[in-house]
């Protein structure tokens, strides 16, 4: 079932005119950043996670998923698909995992197992994204599933940068920007807003909505605008359910979602994708 696509929304802040010629340090300046791992094209895959080995258990995904599976084939009662990953479930197999010897009988240990668990289950939903071909989308969330994940600046030449210029949302902000400034005199504006990057699936699950800073120069009539957009990743639960295909992927959002986030299995990371582009006056 595909996402429900919104009508695109944009509302914009000028920040600065400048009715005089630009120079380059305008350009640079406000741009870069230090808290950021700068990705340029080709670069784009080796900032998801590299390991998947918990190192406060000892464990592997594999090895935690396995071990849930042998707790659920050696408890009682059956557990449903509604109570499965349930806290009262996943109290009972951290105490499992203790009685077994996996971890150590402590809050630290179980509670990393826990958030190992369910971790690798998100992974099933970043599975069903790349086969959908949802695959910014799936980077990003596979990205979120560690504990310490950076902050990332994809430049003009990534292909994060090329999908956003191809939206309808980029070309909406172009046009706005280029009915501003023509015939106005202008040879610099800083410009920022907010939009809902909603018109592929991909970019709504991958973001939604994102503000964005356009810093404009002009010279010799031709207009070079670097658009930055910025983001805070964090999962939502809605759009990605009505998206997934996959029965295990959605079992997987609705069961973890709403609690992922506070057990350290999701982490929220800030995103800059820069995308430039020239128009003549």
């Amino acid at each position: 079932m595909a996402a429900i696509i919104a009508v695109s929304s944009i509302s914009a802040t000028v920040f600065a005119d400048f009715p005089y010629e630009a120079d380059e340090l305008f350009m640079s300046e406000d741009i870069q950043d230090g808290d950021y791992v700068q990705i340029t094209a080709g670069d784009e895959g080796i900032y998801e996670p590299s390991s998947e080995y918990d190192e406060v258990i000892g464990m592997t995904d594999n090895e935690v998923r396995n071990l849930y599976d042998e707790f659920l084939a050696d408890r009682p009662e059956v557990v449903s698909e509604d109570q499965e990953m349930s806290q009262e479930v996943l109290d009972e197999f951290a105490q499992y995992a203790v009685e077994r010897g996996a971890i150590e009988d402590t809050a630290v240990q179980k509670a990393a197992i826990t958030k190992a668990l369910v971790r690798s289950e998100f992974k099933v939903v970043v599975t069903g994204g790349k086969a959908k071909g949802d695959t910014t989308a799936a980077a990003l969330l596979d990205h979120s599933l560690q504990d310490h994940p950076s902050n990332l600046s994809y430049d003009e030449y990534t292909t994060y940068a090329k999908q956003i210029k191809q939206s309808t949302e980029f070309n909406t902000i172009v046009n706005n920007f280029k009915s501003y400034v023509t015939g106005r005199k202008l040879y610099q504006r800083v410009e920022s807003g907010s939009t809902t990057l909603n018109s592929t699936e991909d970019l709504h699950l991958a973001y939604n909505k994102i503000s964005y800073t356009i810093y404009g120069t002009k010279t010799n009539n031709v207009w070079t605008m670097r658009v930055v957009f910025n983001d805070t990743y964090d999962f939502e639960k809605v759009p990605w359910k009505n998206a997934m295909t996959s029965s295990a992927a959605v079992t997987a959002i609705n069961n973890y979602a709403a609690y992922a986030q506070s057990l350290g299995a999701i982490v929220p990371y800030d995103i800059k994708v820069t995308v430039a582009t020239t128009f003549t006056e």
